[in-house]
């Protein structure tokens, strides 16, 4: 019962995790469909392309709709590194479970084998 308590801690931050990675996944959707377009309206359209000598301008506007895709990826590298950096606590959480679990043991003359399959069992559970 001492675990549930730290099970928050432990499942807060993936929650955090998908929800901002739900929503990065849809504008980086939207920007490579705006560069695919620009590409495919280029490649379409070929001759009028070249005949307006417009190559620079089409390749300007290409960069600049995947630079946003490069801005996003950088941010969805960024929630994942504080998503799985938050998942260091678990080491304290198992620290503390090894302390209680051993006050259990002496003091109380519990089983240690029960201890520790419940404290992994709550332990991957949260994760």
């Amino acid at each position: 019962m001492v675990l549930v308590a730290f099970l928050p801690v432990l499942i807060i931050p993936g929650l955090l995790y998908g929800r901002t990675l739900i929503g990065l996944t849809k504008k980086m959707h939207a920007a490579n469909l705006k560069a695919a377009t620009i590409a495919e309206q280029a490649l379409y359209s070929i001759r009028t392309v070249y005949s307006f000598v417009a190559e620079q301008r089409t390749l300007t506007a290409y960069s600049n709709a995947l630079e946003t895709t490069v801005k996003l990826g950088q941010q969805m590298g960024m929630a994942k590194g504080l998503a799985t950096g938050a998942n260091g606590i678990t080491f304290a959480i198992w620290a503390f479970m090894a302390w209680y679990g051993s006050e259990l043991v002496i003091k109380h003359g519990i089983e240690s084998g029960r201890i520790i399959s419940t404290g992994l069992a709550a332990l991957m559970g949260g994760l």
